[in-house]
């Protein structure tokens, strides 16, 4: 049966994207006052260092207009969602910033079944236009455990050298039970990923950094980025000291900061 659904969701790729489905509406607390505290800078930076997008259960939507579905909390404040029937599954967004490595993704899935009946998912790449979608890395399957029923099911997509575009593509998650009850329940999913970068153009920017230049990337990202203009007469001067002020204006418009 999990086959059937997986052949499914590659052939019908474009219904799945088409269908909103009838989850139930949502609706946000008020707050009296507005927050006291703003909300402070971007804490993920740099190149080298693993980020990750977290989804919530709540934030997977059936699969097709007939998908119906259940969420628990109460009384043992575990919060999952599962299928109670129609065409099984369900789809999650993940929004990752522009030019990011992907490196990985997490499915947090509960299988309690003693039926075989098991979820299939992964992470698909979908085209912006017409919504034709392509499996990224393996199918991801779980396992039944009726004592520890719960696990996360990680698996490593750096290999794929995937760069997130948002302008041309989308990230769309999809897990699909064989069970049309709780011993098949979704926790949430985690997409991993790395900042990185962006390509060296073609041409220079600066007469004075060519393109064989060994800061030429770097130098030519400041520039794109609008961090630096140069330092006058079409160079960037790679060789000349930095002042505390020009300091200032690198920093600032790098990391856009803002203040109260």
């Amino acid at each position: 049966m999990r086959q059937t659904y997986l052949r499914w969701i590659v052939s019908a790729v474009t219904l799945i994207l088409s269908c909103v489905g009838n989850a139930a509406a949502q609706s946000l607390l008020r707050l009296d006052e507005v927050p006291r505290v703003k909300a402070g800078p971007p804490v993920n930076f740099g190149t080298t260092r693993e980020s990750f997008y977290s989804i919530g259960e709540w934030q997977f939507d059936p699969i097709s207009s007939s998908q119906t579905y259940a969420d628990q909390l109460l009384p043992d404040l575990i919060a999952q969602r599962y299928s109670t029937g129609g065409n099984r599954g369900f789809l999650g967004s993940p929004h990752l910033p522009d030019g990011a490595l992907l490196t990985s993704v997490t499915l947090d899935l509960c299988d309690s079944s003693i039926s075989g009946d098991h979820w299939a998912g992964g992470l698909l790449s979908c085209d912006g236009v017409d919504g034709l979608c392509e499996i990224l890395g393996d199918v991801v399957e779980s396992t039944s455990n009726v004592i520890d029923p719960c696990a996360a099911y990680t698996q490593d997509l750096s290999a794929l050298n995937y760069t997130v575009d948002n302008q041309t593509r989308r990230l769309l998650l999809y897990v699909i039970p064989d069970a049309a009850d709780s011993t098949n329940a979704i926790v949430g999913a985690v997409v991993g990923y790395k900042l990185q970068v962006s390509a060296p153009p073609a041409t220079a920017t600066f007469g004075d950094v060519p393109t064989n230049h060994p800061f030429f990337q770097f130098i030519e990202a400041l520039a794109k980025s609008g961090i630096t203009g140069g330092c006058g007469g079409g160079n960037y001067c790679p060789d000349n000291p930095v002042t505390r002020g020009q300091m200032a204006v690198f920093l600032a418009k790098a990391l856009g900061l803002q203040f109260p």
